[in-house]
């Protein structure tokens, strides 16, 4: 007989052919490469310091008989254990392995779970009360429930004691575990059925890892093309049978774009909005275009940084002529030794000059300096300077230009293809977002030698420079489409 854990659990509750599916690790991996190694890595060291808050914990790994979840059991029941980490338990087919496990007087327990996040989920609640259900199956009174969460209050250089925040959830899991013991019989039944069980459209398959082979598969045009559509018309297309745009009713609400998608779809067509050309004609030469990378970790990096800030790292600025020709090319990367974040801001003042239009793809640059013209007063007034010559390439895409091949999305890595079909990032070393942030992660906590070092840096600014010449590379398609409109 097989065992079903809370990863498999937590899946079926969102669609039951998910839970079946994860059970067989059938679902597609997420966090691949660089970004997954750093993650591991972060992990290791949060464990290290949940050590610390509980010093006197015996970790269930030193029992010979760890992976005889019985044996740990009996021993918890048995008041030898004050305080373990990391024990297993397995109870009428559910297997639970929970982060801390703290007496409290006679056989009550007091659970612990830890959380990556700095803010409350509901999603940590179902974890720790499916944690909480097996111990009470295995007869392991649970009496509080707590999870543990990064505090946004800690800086690096404070006492590691204040890393974590404390949420009594004791409540919320009494009344989910309720739930879930109603539930699990059947979860039980569902998943280690030979036959994966009959799957169904639902909102839920929107986000759905396994979508494109699932309820997505072999459908062209599928209703989740329609941008931003809603939770609640989600619910209304999917009670009248829609699942294609062409099943669309006539009188269906719908907003302007999702409209747009709509008439596109059905006369095979490509949308060019009427204003398009005043958008592009707006842009101010000389045109440079702006990408930033950044890092985001757990652990913080640097002095006075808190966990999960966004640290900008580095830069990439292309300045063109009205024909794409690039003029000047300027780049940045951070020291990895320390927070840099100033020096980027000055050389990136020094590069932008006074005028000309500044062009990013999608908000994030614009975000990005308005926090730190926040962080640096005295150097606000030329940030925001900046910002008021930013224009976002995305939304000028977004409002003047769909084809159906963008399936309802607009970042660059979709647009790109389509438009610029002979351009792409898979040449580079470092081709996505997340393994750029992992890299630099990686040279700044001292992994990397002095060899490697320099060929991740190189490797960086390639990557962020691809991001730029995409720019220009799709303005200019803009250009040349508002031409043949004339």
């Amino acid at each position: 007989m097989g065992y079903i854990n809370k990863t498999v659990f937590i899946n079926y509750l969102s669609c039951p052919t998910l839970g079946w599916m994860a059970k067989r690790s059938m679902l597609p991996r997420l966090n691949k490469g660089l970004n997954n190694k750093l993650l591991a890595l972060e992990l290791k060291n949060i464990h290290k310091i949940l050590w610390q808050l509980f010093p006197n914990a015996i970790n269930a790994k030193t029992f010979k008989t760890y992976n005889l979840s019985l044996d740990i059991k009996d021993l918890v029941l048995s008041s030898a254990i004050e305080t373990i980490f990391e024990a297993a338990f397995v109870a009428d087919g559910c297997y639970a392995k929970v982060d801390m496990l703290q007496r409290l007087e006679g056989n009550a327990w007091h659970l612990f779970e830890v959380k990556l996040g700095n803010k409350y989920k509901t999603k940590y609640v179902n974890d720790i009360s499916f944690n909480t259900m097996v111990l009470a199956k295995s007869g392991v009174n649970v009496c509080k429930a707590t999870i543990l969460h990064l505090s946004n209050d800690y800086r690096l250089g404070m006492d590691i004691l204040q890393f974590f925040k404390k949420l009594d959830c004791t409540e919320k899991v009494e009344l989910k575990v309720q739930e879930f013991l109603t539930i699990v019989g059947k979860a039980f039944e569902d998943i280690e059925s030979e036959n994966m069980p009959k799957p169904y459209l639902k909102k839920s398959c929107k986000n759905c890892p396994v979508f494109d082979n699932c309820m997505g598969k072999d459908i062209k045009n599928h209703i989740f093309d329609l941008p931003r559509l809603s939770i609640s018309a989600i619910d209304k297309l999917v009670a009248l049978g829609v699942d294609t745009i062409e099943k669309v009713p006539g009188d269906f609400k719908l907003t302007a774009m999702q409209k747009i998608v709509k008439n596109c779809v059905l006369a095979n067509t490509t949308y060019i909005s009427e204003n398009l050309k005043t958008e592009v004609e707006n842009i101010k030469q000389p045109f440079y275009y702006l990408d930033f990378e950044s890092v985001t970790t757990i652990m913080p990096l640097y002095s006075g940084i808190a966990p999960h800030t966004q640290l900008l790292t580095q830069f990439s600025l292309d300045k063109t002529d009205s024909l794409g020709n690039i003029l000047n090319h300027c780049e940045y990367i951070a020291d990895q030794t320390r927070d840099c974040r100033r020096e980027i801001v000055e050389k990136l003042i020094e590069y932008l000059g006074e005028n000309g239009s500044i062009i990013t793809y999608a908000n994030a640059e614009r975000i990005f300096i308005s926090s730190l013209a926040f962080f640096f007063p005295d150097l606000s007034e030329q940030l925001n300077k900046v910002i008021g010559r930013i224009t976002d390439l995305e939304l000028i895409v977004r409002k003047n230009y769909y084809s159906i091949n963008f399936h309802g999305r607009s970042s660059i890595k979709k647009v790109l293809p389509v438009l610029i079909p002979e351009m792409s990032y898979t040449d580079l070393e470092i081709c996505d977002g997340g393994d750029a942030a992992a890299a630099f992660a990686f040279m700044a906590m001292g992994f990397y030698d002095d060899k490697k070092i320099k060929e991740t840096k190189m490797n960086l600014l390639q990557y962020c420079a691809r991001d730029t010449l995409a720019m220009i590379r799709i303005h200019q398609f803009l250009i040349n489409v508002v031409s043949q409109n004339v």
